[in-house]
């Protein structure tokens, strides 16, 4: 059976949106006493833990005791990470902890921006060019937020509900625990096997893929998107792409922009989170599971700023070099 996911940008605000709505539900669950998963654990099936590397991102005073706590916690469910240390198996994956309040002294003053979140990269196949990179295949995080500093024993609460979700989604993908004992061999017939390209690209936002005619825009700007998404048609249509209106049809790519400004009130007055990017969408296989399929970003650019409220006039010069960006780097043969 192919299984197919449709998953957006990791850091991308829509993405955050559905992430948050599963976060409630996964609290209502765990309320009822019912185990949540979320959408993306047919990702984690079949996967061998012996190979994953775990990274954690964190300030320098607490880096090691969370990443002894992450391991601690998969070891007390039944599985095991191997050690950072350890060299004896190769690594297949990297899941990434992140846990990094980030200061606003000079913006926001005793403020930070925290986003935890907890992603598994691993190599995908781009089933339009057939080209394999690395990218995210399971992810769950939190909108971004300025708050107050975060203490200690708030990072490591944050630690174990990211670590015991993706444990969840693990355990629930492999009852029998036999990705934990020895890793599985691909399910896919050798007639229908792809040809993949021998090396891994892990650029997000620089990777060669070939020329692309026909994209199906989407623009999120809140009240300007309209008047936004018709100044991109026309720059997309004079740099010769094709714009269509959905992605299903043939040769077509999803293209997503957006620019995004959240007010943050008593915590920054007079200012936004300005969060803007572009995203290039479109469908890949896992590498090591040819049968799951997701819709992922294989290329994007972005940004995060905390700035004053931004003007259509703002969006319409931010939006340009975005999209200037892409059609620079896209080019149409």
């Amino acid at each position: 059976m192919i299984v197919s996911l449709r998953m957006k940008a990791r850091r991308s605000p829509l993405l955050r949106t559905l992430l948050h709505y599963i976060t409630l539900t996964a609290l209502f669950l765990c309320t009822t006493g019912m185990a949540a998963t979320t959408a993306y654990r047919s990702t984690t099936e079949q996967l061998d833990l012996s190979g994953i590397h775990l990274v954690v991102v964190a300030s320098t005073e607490l880096k090691e005791a969370l990443h002894n706590r992450a391991l601690a916690l998969f070891k007390s469910a039944g599985l095991s990470l191997p050690d950072s240390g350890s060299s004896q198996a190769p690594r297949l994956a990297t899941l990434t902890l992140t846990l990094n309040p980030q200061p606003l002294t000079d913006i926001c003053p005793g403020k930070v921006l925290y986003a935890p979140a907890l992603a598994l990269t691993e190599p995908v196949t781009i089933l339009r060019t057939s080209t394999v990179i690395q990218d995210s295949t399971w992810l769950f995080e939190t909108t971004r937020q300025v708050r107050e500093p975060i203490t200690a024993e708030q990072i490591e609460a944050d630690l174990d509900g990211l670590i015991n979700q993706f444990i969840t989604d693990y355990k629930a993908a492999n009852p029998l625990g036999r990705s934990q004992d020895k890793p599985a061999t691909p399910d896919v017939d050798d007639s229908q096997s792809l040809s993949l390209a021998p090396d891994l690209d892990d650029r997000p936002g620089d990777r060669s893929l070939q020329a692309i005619s026909a994209v199906s825009l989407s623009v999120l700007a809140e009240r300007w998107s309209s008047a936004l998404k018709s100044n991109a048609v026309r720059q997309l249509a004079d740099a010769g792409f094709r714009l269509v209106p959905d992605a299903a049809e043939g040769g077509a790519v999803s293209l997503s922009l957006e620019l995004t400004q959240r007010a943050l009130g008593i915590h920054c007055p007079g200012k936004v989170l300005y969060e803007r990017g572009l995203y290039l969408v479109e469908e890949v296989r896992i590498t090591r599971r040819p049968r799951v399929l997701l819709w992922i970003d294989t290329w994007l650019q972005e940004s995060v700023r905390i700035v004053p409220p931004l003007s259509l006039q703002g969006l319409e010069s931010d939006q340009h070099l975005l999209l200037q960006e892409f059609i620079g780097t896209h080019h149409i043969q």
